[in-house]
């Protein structure tokens, strides 16, 4: 038995995949987004998508473009970053659609005379200020000069910076989108995307839209927010919640999503020793817990090595269906469980999964939920799942 692993059910990456295509079935192109090496879950994970109704994907990185054609060679792939024009070669062998985010940028590559027909998609930075156009001239002149080569203007898209359910910068976003894209036809552009998982749950389709990029959702998590109760402190939130939506007139936002989205990742290990440790004792680095009765501290081979991050607030583990609290700090390779005498030194540890969410996984370390896929799905060996069983070990 390994010290520590990943396991990645396919058949629940195969189900979010028919869940998203079925649901919002109003758009033509479905793109998921696998950088962070599919976060976490590994490029393994593209098949069951394709397979299930995802028709596009998109990396950040050349390197990561090579990964996801090694397990398929035919899908289309987007590369969200400019590709370095000394690598355009490279791009070319991999069949990758290239990104353009300025005017520059353009001319350069144009210049290179590639005996190929790339396909494009321009970025349009609406008010993220990351990568993009930012001026609806150059837009225009960009469409313009992709058209007059023998490049192939396939889409347009952007990147939302916040959910705007109580913010102004969603709809702003919008209207920044279509002011920049008002000198250009949107019609006679194939794709046209705009992302994030949590736009996609929370908000309408725009209508000019025709592709919907997402990423943590694809993986099983319904980022949409769910419904205040009536409760006195959810009541305030409601009047705040409310003052904003009239403030800055925010378009029409879903909560209480249904969609049957399943987390695909667990993480798993097992036990080193059961340690009896005396009232008084205490345990770990800076000497940080100190028994206050007799207890029983189960040893796992984990910690931030592993991708589980240094602090520790409140973490859990399951063992045996039984939630167990994380004490001390998190050392490099070993952490601490205070556990009770039904613990035997066989039985299986989840750190995430079976109860625990990656929102607690993440909380207890600080780390937001995509951050904490990354970590710890590229910090230990991964195991895929099919029909209940190991298919593949990476």
């Amino acid at each position: 038995m390994l010290d520590s692993y990943v396991e990645i059910d396919l058949d629940k990456i195969g189900a979010n995949a028919r869940a998203i295509t079925q649901k919002y079935s109003d758009y033509k192109y479905f793109i998921a987004v696998l950088k962070g090496d599919g976060y976490g879950h590994g490029m393994e994970v593209a098949n069951e998508m394709y397979k299930n109704g995802i028709n596009y994907f998109a990396v950040s990185s050349l390197e990561e473009a090579q990964s996801f054609r090694k397990v398929n060679k035919d899908a289309p792939l987007l590369c969200l970053h400019p590709v370095h024009l000394s690598r355009i070669e490279e791009a070319k062998r991999l069949n990758l659609t290239i990104a353009v985010n300025e005017l520059d940028y353009l001319k350069r590559l144009l210049n290179l005379n590639i005996d190929c027909n790339f396909k494009v998609h321009l970025q349009i930075d609406t008010g993220f200020n990351r990568l993009g156009f930012k001026d609806k001239d150059e837009v225009k002149t960009a469409v313009d000069m992709i058209n007059g080569s023998n490049f192939v203007l396939e889409g347009i898209y952007q990147h939302f910076a916040t959910a705007g359910i109580f913010d102004p910068h969603w709809d702003e976003q919008v209207r920044n989108f279509k002011e920049l894209t008002s000198l250009i036809d949107l019609k006679k552009i194939p794709i046209v995307h705009m992302g994030s998982s949590v736009s996609m749950l929370t908000h309408p389709k725009q209508p000019f839209t025709t592709g919907v990029r997402m990423g943590i959702a694809i993986y099983g998590y319904n980022v949409a927010p769910d419904s205040l109760s009536n409760s006195p402190k959810d009541r305030l939130r409601k009047m705040r919640n409310n003052y904003f939506i009239k403030k800055y007139n925010i378009s029409e936002t879903y909560f209480d999503v249904k969609i049957d989205l399943q987390p695909a990742m667990k993480m798993k290990t097992r036990i080193l020793q059961l340690k009896k440790v005396n009232k008084g004792e205490w345990f770990g680095y800076n000497a940080s817990y100190t028994a206050d009765e007799d207890i029983i501290l189960a040893i796992l081979p984990v910690g931030y090595n592993n991708g589980i991050g240094h602090a520790n607030h409140n973490r859990q583990v399951v063992i045996n269906g039984k939630k167990y609290p994380v004490v001390g700090e998190m050392c490099m390779n070993m952490t601490a469980v205070k556990v009770d005498s039904s613990v035997k030194i066989d039985d299986e540890v989840t750190l995430l999964g079976d109860g625990i969410t990656v929102g607690m996984f993440g909380r207890s370390s600080g780390m937001g939920n995509a951050e904490a896929l990354v970590n710890i799905g590229k910090n230990n060996p991964r195991f895929y799942v099919k029909d209940g069983k190991a298919v593949k070990e990476k």
